[in-house]
């Protein structure tokens, strides 16, 4: 401890004020609210889903279709200024051969054909 020149103490005192500023700022702001959920699409039908969390710590994709149990609810996303929607390129090889076959939405590259109706909003765990 004889070796602690004033400078050094000095330096400390500064660092644990800067510290202590640091954490009265953080906690003092509003907290940042996130996306609501993620666009995901049955590749089976077309029809949108706006998946969210609840109370489940994530989400696993594929994300179980709620009435058939199938996962076959896959992230989608929308070029910009554009129509179209793609699942997510991430996504698209991990699609099997068997729902690439039975799918009549599903088009080439990841485009795929979307019902013009509302997203249904499905909660993952409430």
């Amino acid at each position: 401890m004889n070796d602690i020149k004033p400078w050094q103490i000095v330096l400390i005192i500064v660092a644990v004020g800067v510290l202590a500023f640091t954490a009265f700022r953080m906690m003092g702001q509003e907290k940042i609210k996130g996306a609501n959920g993620l666009m995901t699409v049955d590749v089976m039908t077309g029809q949108m889903y706006m998946v969210q969390k609840g109370k489940a710590r994530g989400i696993v994709y594929p994300v179980k279709h709620p009435e058939t149990g199938d996962r076959t609810l896959y992230p989608i996303v929308q070029e910009a200024d554009s129509d179209i929607w793609e699942i997510s390129p991430r996504m698209q090889e991990g699609i099997p051969k068997k729902i690439r076959e039975q799918s009549k939405v599903l088009g080439s590259g990841g485009q795929i054909e979307i019902l013009d109706s509302d997203p249904i909003t499905v909660v993952i765990k409430k």
